[in-house]
């Protein structure tokens, strides 16, 4: 077990995630609601879906931020626990996760623009986000509960990487599900946006940042 010290990386940044929450709550308090009765119901996709560039709302900033947070923990602890020759603090993870996200989200723009997809795209992205957006509010309990009790480390790990490639796979067929329709319209440029990037941006991170230099 990692040492417990209240002004750790992983204090501040969960800390930050709550805070984060917070402020996404008092941008607009009914939204929010609706965002966390997502775990039962469909109606924030359905009513929101539609508004035009959702996902670049400060509101939805504010709520994809625990998500970073989530997904920065969580490479940081597999550094941890496969112990990889990888000298990195989660303050350098983080900011190269949300310029890799970031790049891959303008490039998604891009391609849809010349396609003329747009709007399909949009809404792909806006539910996917969603989707993982909720995924962290389970996901934050679960990498507090690794980092500060006394449980076996380990499973710990398992059980929060089990949980966050299930909830990935869950969001993205859901997703699926909700579009259906439209993914049998533009079957062939889904498929090119699937491969290109949704997979391949993933795999080459993989290789050539973890990968490539454990082999170092």
């Amino acid at each position: 077990m990692r040492h417990i010290d209240f002004n750790t990386a992983e204090t501040l940044l969960l800390f930050a995630s709550v805070l984060s929450l917070t402020i996404a709550k008092f941008i607009d308090e009914q939204k929010f609601h609706s965002f966390i009765m997502l775990f039962v119901n469909y109606k924030y996709l359905k009513i929101f879906s539609k508004e035009p560039n959702q996902t670049t709302t400060p509101f939805n900033f504010f709520l994809f931020v625990p998500q970073l947070i989530c997904f920065t923990l969580i490479v940081w602890i597999c550094i941890d626990i496969f112990k990889l020759p990888i000298h990195i603090n989660p303050y350098l993870i983080l900011p190269f996760l949300f310029l890799f996200i970031l790049f891959k989200f303008y490039l998604e723009k891009m391609i849809a623009t010349i396609f003329d997809i747009t709007s399909f795209v949009e809404s792909f992205h806006f539910h996917k986000v969603t989707y993982r957006n909720l995924a962290a509010l389970l996901l934050l309990p679960l990498i507090s509960l690794l980092i500060y009790s006394n449980l076996n480390t380990k499973i710990m790990f398992y059980i929060i990487l089990i949980v966050f490639i299930s909830l990935n796979i869950i969001s993205l067929a859901l997703t699926l599900r909700n579009h259906q329709k439209l993914i049998g319209k533009y079957l062939f440029y889904f498929i090119l946006y699937l491969c290109a990037l949704e997979i391949a941006p993933y795999l080459i991170l993989i290789k050539f940042y973890f990968i490539d230099k454990a082999s170092n």
